[in-house]
């Protein structure tokens, strides 16, 4: 069968490709969802293997379309970011030489795609999976692109959460901590993975989409009138952020968190903002003990008890000298922390952590 897909190059694909090929493009809103999920849902005989065509235009539209995700999510903007400890200015592919932003693919991208088509995610088993040490950083962002296409629909994202090689992205785990709700935050979800090499890269494109993602989360909790999935939500966003910023620290690149510090300036930019802006919605007096009350409500500003580690960076930063091999890279956290409000941002937030102790002055 002749398919759009394959027209401008005068390639053709089967039934099986071509569905194959929808899907893919729906990752990257190329093909609208009415589209692609039915789709999904269905399944085909798996062929068993996929045409020459069919493989160059896979390769094809991976290459380019992950690459106009990362422009359009946030790499056309100049901005500055740190490149071997000094600060470096311009868009995404200005940052970097093109040789450092290339995207390779492994095979498991390949069977993922494969996989989706052939199965209904939500009643087959087992789940597709892949060793996390065997995916590349592109392989990474696709899977991170699909679930992100899929989350919408319930019974496939919780199927896809059932597998290690979905659950153990750690940048599906800092988009949607509360999709993980009471799971524990396995050690497979490597965060340094987020912070070497192109991993970085892809971080930095994608830092408003991040910031974009907090805001609705911390602004959407007051709505939230479930103790008990509040505390649970308010846990998985602790154990995510305290994973993030751990390597961050780690790999000493703190621009990388600056999206977390944005969406801190945004929420307290008001003097009078107080716990009930996240806890507002709960319904009920709550938990019989009031140990379970207090965890709960600490929980839901899980972001805010946070706010104390951009403090200490800002601190130690500030004792850096010249000399210092940090130096360029501390002074160009400064500039960004001046520049975000931290220490009035960061004030605030650990007001506000103050108002849930019983115990405070």
């Amino acid at each position: 069968m002749s398919s759009r897909e394959g027209q401008s190059s005068a390639l053709t694909v089967s039934r099986f490709e071509a569905s194959l090929l929808r899907i893919l493009r729906f990752f990257f809103h190329q093909v609208p969802a009415e589209e692609a999920v039915p789709l999904v849902r269905a399944s085909q005989n798996r062929p068993p293997c996929l045409s020459p065509a069919a493989v160059h235009l896979v390769r094809d539209t991976l290459s380019k379309g992950c690459v106009l995700y990362l422009v359009h999510a946030g790499g056309w903007k100049k901005d500055r970011f740190l490149r071997h400890g000094e600060p470096k200015a311009g868009r995404l592919w200005e940052r970097s030489p093109v040789a450092d932003l290339k995207l390779d693919f492994s095979r498991h991208s390949l069977e993922l795609l494969i996989w989706l088509t052939a199965n209904q995610p939500s009643e087959t088993k087992p789940m597709w999976q892949a060793p996390i040490e065997e995916l590349t950083h592109a392989d990474r962002l696709l899977i991170f692109l699909a679930y992100e296409a899929l989350r919408d629909e319930q019974d496939i994202a919780g199927a896809l959460r059932s597998s290690p090689s979905f659950a153990g992205i750690a940048l599906i785990r800092l988009t949607h901590p509360g999709d993980f709700a009471g799971e524990v935050l396995d050690t497979s979800a490597s965060f340094d993975a987020l912070f070497a090499g192109l991993g970085g890269t892809i971080v930095e494109g994608l830092q408003p989409v991040l910031e974009g993602r907090w805001l609705e989360i911390e602004r959407t909790k007051g709505q939230l009138g479930d103790w008990d999935l509040m505390r649970q939500r308010g846990q998985a966003e602790q154990a995510v952020l305290d994973r993030f910023l751990d390597a961050a620290d780690k790999a000493k690149r703190w621009d990388l968190t600056r999206f977390l510090l944005g969406v801190l300036a945004k929420l307290l930019a008001a003097p009078d903002m107080t716990p009930a802006f996240w806890t507002g919605g709960l319904q009920g007096s709550g938990p019989s003990r009031m140990a379970d009350r207090l965890e709960t409500q600490r929980s839901a500003v899980a972001l805010l008890r946070s706010a104390s580690r951009f403090r200490q960076w800002e601190q130690r930063a500030r004792r850096v000298g010249f000399m210092d091999d940090d130096y360029a890279a501390s002074k160009f956290w400064l500039s960004e922390w001046e520049r975000l409000n931290g220490t009035q941002t960061t004030g605030r937030a650990e007001q506000i952590v103050q108002m849930l102790e019983p115990l405070r002055a």
